[in-house]
């Protein structure tokens, strides 16, 4: 504005060419350009009154709507996963694969094999059923690598409760070294207070191996 009344005092005002026709010009341009802002800032403001104003819905038919469904989707995981794992439980526990060393006595013979006497003690047994005259069975330390390719056949079930050491490639000691092992890394201690009568036993009944 303080450019249009300076240009409207000049003394050279009358010197310029058509000087009333093109402060009209310029007076319009002006007018239109606050009319202009006028909208926009009106057109700005009734939108983010609306937007305002739909806050309540947006929330309702979008967030909370999305919040419902989350809330549905989880449930139906929850639903899901209650139904499943129980039978991975029971696979897991009764699952004759698992591995033997470590594993709870009771449930190795009850739950996995169903047999009354250990796979490693059985199988170890039956491997050395014709060494137990051998000189410092379970004194003497066989090869590490040999003993721990035994526990881990031992560990899958692979040997054959007929087969002989000299068929799989061992020695006595690497059966006596691994069944020892297998009685040390029971969870539980095998001379139990509960089985003590059992084992008080033991030296009144025959040697079958003799």
């Amino acid at each position: 504005m303080f450019f249009f009344l300076r240009f409207s005092t000049r003394s050279d005002r009358i010197s310029v060419p058509n000087y009333e026709e093109r402060y009209r010009e310029l007076e319009d341009i002006r007018t239109e350009c606050d009319q202009a802002r006028t909208l926009a800032r009106d057109t700005y403001a009734t939108e983010t009154y609306r937007i305002s104003s739909e806050e309540h819905s947006i929330a309702r038919d979008f967030f909370a709507q999305f919040l419902f469904d989350e809330r549905v989707f989880y449930n139906d995981i929850q639903k899901y996963l209650s139904n499943q794992i129980p039978k991975v439980q029971n696979r897991l526990e009764t699952d004759r694969l698992a591995p033997s060393f470590h594993c709870d006595l009771a449930e190795h013979c009850l739950k996995r094999i169903q047999r009354p006497i250990a796979y490693p003690i059985e199988t170890c047994i039956g491997l050395l059923g014709k060494s137990v005259r051998e000189e410092g069975l379970f004194r003497i330390a066989p090869a590490h690598g040999k003993q721990r390719k035994l526990v881990t056949e031992l560990d899958l079930q692979l040997i054959d409760k007929n087969s002989k050491l000299i068929d799989l490639g061992y020695d006595a000691h690497v059966a006596a070294s691994t069944l020892k092992q297998y009685l040390r890394e029971l969870p539980d201690c095998l001379l139990t207070d509960e089985l003590l009568p059992q084992w008080n036993e033991v030296p009144s009944l025959r040697l079958l191996f003799l």
